[in-house]
């Protein structure tokens, strides 16, 4: 998609960096909440600089890092946590550190829940020992971090009768049917396929992590941040559950001048109406919430932005 809006721009003086007019903004797949949420980021940016096209681009967390990176695109949508491995060359980006990278803000947080049936006496991440399991597409973002909880209680996958790396749909269609045991979508709360689940199968159980445990995923990937779901979230969930979860940031180009990702920033934060008509976990952003938990520092057009406004 691509969105533009013309107009005349000021003459700049000789020697002056002009402001690119064409960007994009790598986002996520149609049917998440990326791809959205990339369209109305896009509408904003075109709005806020004078001149400029934005186009969105399908993609993925590491992806949008090292697209951003590379100078592929000028915006991405990543994870805190992913972004904290991205800059120290860890995890997925072994090797080769992303250093072209910034933080913009932050705009949601996402947990990783893991669902279980409400009658397969499973009640501990560790009674997934000998179970069969579905953490999500290999590489994925979700796949990375459960791998890590896992590791922080003792197992891992060979540990478990059965690992279906499927589909967030695929899962729980397989769970209603009784050939799964867990399964661990990370995604907003609350998450449309896990109510339907939990409707369907007359309730579902959560795991819960233990207040130890994240202290140690937080030693694993300073990105990571805790995440309560409320009791009665999901049909059969009649407890308060502790997850680990990561926001869900805007990261950019480090090369970009400051004056242009402040004037972006500033646009976002005073046009964020849009973004809230986009999605419901968006309704109680706000300033303070995006210039927090980037997992990277922030570009100095955004820190400038919001030391101005007071939320720094």
């Amino acid at each position: 998609m691509v969105v533009g809006c013309g107009g005349n721009q000021e003459e700049k003086t000789q020697g002056e960096q002009s402001d690119p007019q064409a960007m994009s903004i790598a986002s996520g797949k149609a049917g998440g909440t990326w791809y959205p949420m990339g369209g109305a980021l896009a509408e904003i940016v075109q709005q806020t600089i004078e001149g400029s096209s934005v186009s969105t681009m399908q993609g993925t967390g590491d992806a949008n890092i090292i697209g951003v990176n590379n100078n592929q695109y000028t915006i991405g949508m990543s994870f805190s946590f992913s972004n904290a491995d991205a800059v120290e060359g860890r995890g997925p980006f072994e090797g080769t550190k992303q250093d072209n990278i910034a933080g913009m803000l932050a705009l949601y947080s996402s947990p990783l829940q893991i669902v279980v049936r409400a009658d397969s006496g499973i009640n501990t991440i560790e009674d997934l020992k000998g179970k069969r399991i579905a953490p999500g597409l290999v590489g994925t973002s979700g796949e990375v971090l459960v791998k890590n909880i896992l590791e922080v209680h003792g197992l891992t996958y060979e540990d478990m009768a059965k690992v279906e790396h499927l589909a967030y749909a695929d899962a729980a269609m397989l769970m209603q049917d009784g050939h799964l045991d867990a399964f661990m979508p990370f995604t907003t709360v609350p998450a449309p396929v896990i109510q339907d689940l939990a409707v369907s199968m007359g309730g579902v159980k959560l795991l819960s992590l233990s207040e130890d445990k994240f202290a140690q995923l937080k030693s694993i990937n300073e990105g990571y941040s805790k995440y309560t779901i409320k009791a009665d979230t999901y049909k059969g969930q009649t407890e308060e559950v502790l997850c680990v979860g990561s926001n869900n940031v805007l990261v950019v180009q480090k090369s970009l001048s400051e004056d242009l990702v402040y004037r972006i920033v500033k646009g976002i934060c005073e046009n964020k109406q849009k973004l809230k008509d986009v999605h419901q976990v968006m309704l109680d952003w706000n300033e303070e919430y995006a210039a927090a938990d980037i997992g990277v520092d922030l570009h100095p057009g955004a820190e400038k932005y919001f030391k101005e406004i007071g939320a720094l």
